[in-house]
């Protein structure tokens, strides 16, 4: 997937539309300089509604494309370019649909897809889909043992807590044997992630312990939209730490898991950059620039670099980073293209 040691750099467009903005021209446009800029990956987000709420607030006043809808229309305007979710919640969707969706979007894309997975935590969703939040960490490990099943061309007979069908196959099978990589993602723009000092929720550690069993990759979220602050890196360390050694205790190792570190960020490049990024916060952002600066990673391209070095120096190898600018203006890419150019020379982990 990558030569040793070499970290993909990848990046997420903002994506955002609402009833007064249809981006999707746009994105392509952005999807496609990606390319041309050497990034090894682009990904696109999972919001099914007008807005994602938790615990009566809303956290994003947007929405966006749907996930692979849009991640087709990349496929076919692209040819090497990682694409995937991120990350695609599975409770949302039945195993076989869901199965059938990626292998047939791996083999549009030639075998480029990297599947970001995720149990959801948007309420209004829940709701809206007649689906029971509670339990769903246990529903998506159900589902992606069906799919990854699905994936190797053969009939399928299963009868879990969630789904029961026999002798079903589905056709084609993904390029990549097996099917895509799994990344799978933890914790929620809803969630505080204040938990430096204090050890890790019970809570938590599950969700650590599920991705160490099952995952191939870990994309844990570092900021709290709603909270308004980040991950500590000290903390952020911890749980790879304990994702390390679930895995270790179902028979993995490293190199069977990679880290991914996904952050929001926007790179202030002179007169009037400020100004800018203000404005792109407003679209889904309710606090003030003050928070923005404690929430995101906003600064001049040798502080966003330096910014990102400090927040993973306890990971012993960064495999993947994921940038998604907080501003739609293609000239992030160039930006981030430096910062990347960085990150690659750079040994992991700063």
């Amino acid at each position: 997937m990558r030569e040793p040691h070499r970290p993909l750099v990848c990046v997420r467009p903002p994506g955002w539309t609402h009833a007064q903005a249809q981006p999707f021209k746009a994105l392509m446009t952005w999807v496609q300089r990606a390319e041309v800029l050497g990034f090894d990956g682009v990904f696109v987000g999972d919001r099914l509604l007008s807005e994602a709420s938790r615990a009566g607030e809303v956290v994003y006043g947007a929405t966006m494309l749907d996930a692979l809808v849009t991640l087709s229309a990349i496929a076919a305007s692209t040819e090497k370019i990682l694409l995937g979710p991120l990350v695609l919640v599975f409770p949302f969707r039945h195993p076989i649909q869901l199965a059938k969706s990626v292998a047939s979007l791996d083999v549009v894309s030639g075998g480029r897809v990297v599947l970001g997975a995720g149990i959801g935590w948007s309420e209004t969703e829940f709701s809206a889909l007649g689906v029971p939040r509670l339990g769903r960490g246990e529903m998506f490990e159900e589902e992606l043992a069906v799919v990854r099943r699905l994936w190797q061309g053969r009939p399928v007979d299963h009868h879990g807590e969630n789904w029961s069908f026999e002798d079903v196959m589905i056709s084609p099978s993904p390029v990549q044997r097996g099917g895509p990589p799994v990344w799978l993602a933890s914790f929620s723009p809803g969630q505080a992630l204040d938990w430096s000092g204090g050890g890790l929720p019970t809570a938590a550690s599950r969700v650590l312990d599920r991705v160490g069993r099952l995952a191939d990759g870990w994309v844990p979220l570092i900021y709290s939209a709603s909270s308004k602050r980040r991950l500590d890196a000290d903390t952020l360390a911890e749980a790879w730490m304990q994702v390390l050694a679930a895995a270790a205790r179902s028979g993995r190792t490293r190199e069977n898991i990679d880290f991914v570190f996904s952050d929001w960020c926007y790179v202030l490049d002179g007169h009037g950059s400020e100004r800018r990024c203000r404005e792109a916060l407003r679209g889904f952002f309710n606090g003030t620039w003050e928070e923005a600066l404690r929430t995101y990673t906003i600064g001049s391209r040798s502080e966003v670099l330096e910014k990102t070095k400090a927040h993973v120096r306890g990971i012993d190898r960064v495999d993947a980073y994921i940038f998604t600018p907080l501003g739609d203006e293609i000239e992030q890419l160039d930006e981030l293209a430096h910062v990347a150019s960085e990150l690659r020379g750079s040994p992991a982990g700063g």
